[in-house]
Parts: structure tokens; C-alpha cells; sequence
């Protein structure tokens, strides 16, 4: 009796782990869902859940890391040029800023020319933390190309690989 027990918790015990360790290995790579999110601004709500249907530049950057401020830049000229003068987007681009202060992340905004509508402050906290873990930044930051089905089809990509996919 005591072998067959030993043998259901073993097995549950082990359903449990790959489960976890799955669901943690998947976040955030590519061909995996999106993990979704909501970012609050004075002006405007953004639900990652809420934008299926759309294709998505999800980029993270911070003035910090040299090379995700430089890639802030040039997305934001990519959407830019694929934007028409209608204002029909040919994909959503929104720039998560995890720098240490907001008025810093105001005036890199206003120095570099980013597009303010398209740019999100977090600051210190869970929802900062959260981000971080769910997308896998704690080797830097990175950019993220999710399709309409809300599948992660492109990590840090190039302008072209963005124009091809959309």
C-alpha cells in the first residue's frame, strides 16, 4: 500500500515541477504567448490582452542600457515611417522605460524626439518587477515583435524582420 502512494505523490510531485518550470521557460521567448500586462498614464490605459488583433513592437528600455535607448530611437522612426498621415499604424509600438526617475525618462523622451504617445514610464515596484521576470530582462533589456494572435514571433528584431512580418 505504502508503494503505490510513494508512487502517486512522486508523480504529482514531478507534474507539479515541469508545469512550473515550463510555464517560467516559455515567458517571454520567443513563439510563446506574450505574458499580458496593463501600464497606467495619466492620459491613457494600455492592456497588452486588449490589443489582440494588432500587430505589437513590445520594446523595454532604460538610458541606462546605451543599446536599448539607441533601439528606442530607431523604433520609434520605424513607426513613424510606417505610420501613414491618417495616423493608421502598421503596428503598435509601446516603450517600457525602467529608469530611475521619471523626470529623467521625460527628458530622454524630449532629447532623443521619441514619440511621447507610444512611451511608458514604470518605476520602482511590483509591476516593474514583474515585467522584468516574466520577460526575461535580467540580462538587459529587449524588444519583442508580437503577432495579432498575441505569439511572440520575434525577439529584439531588425527594421527589416518587422517590415517583413507585418
Amino acid at each position: 500500500m505504502k508503494k503505490p502512494m510513494f508512487i502517486i505523490v512522486l508523480f504529482a510531485a514531478l507534474i507539479a515541477l515541469f508545469t512550473a518550470a515550463t510555464d517560467r521557460a516559455v515567458d517571454g521567448a520567443k513563439g510563446s504567448k506574450a505574458p499580458v500586462f496593463k501600464i497606467e498614464r495619466a492620459d491613457s490605459l494600455v492592456q497588452l490582452d486588449n490589443l489582440k488583433g494588432e500587430w505589437i513592437l513590445l520594446q523595454f528600455w532604460s538610458s541606462a542600457d546605451a543599446s536599448s535607448r539607441i533601439a528606442a530611437k530607431e523604433y520609434s522612426r520605424l513607426h513613424s515611417a510606417t505610420t501613414d498621415s491618417a495616423g493608421n499604424e502598421q503596428f503598435r509600438h509601446l516603450a517600457v522605460n525602467f529608469d530611475r526617475s521619471s523626470s529623467l525618462f521625460r527628458e530622454i523622451v524630449r532629447r532623443d524626439g521619441l514619440n511621447a504617445k507610444s512611451q511608458f514610464y514604470v518605476g520602482d515596484g511590483q509591476m516593474r518587477s514583474s515585467l522584468a521576470r516574466n520577460y526575461h530582462l535580467e540580462a538587459g533589456m529587449k524588444a519583442f515583435l508580437i503577432n495579432p494572435d498575441g505569439q511572440i514571433v520575434a525577439v529584439n528584431p531588425s527594421a527589416r524582420t518587422i517590415r517583413e512580418a507585418i
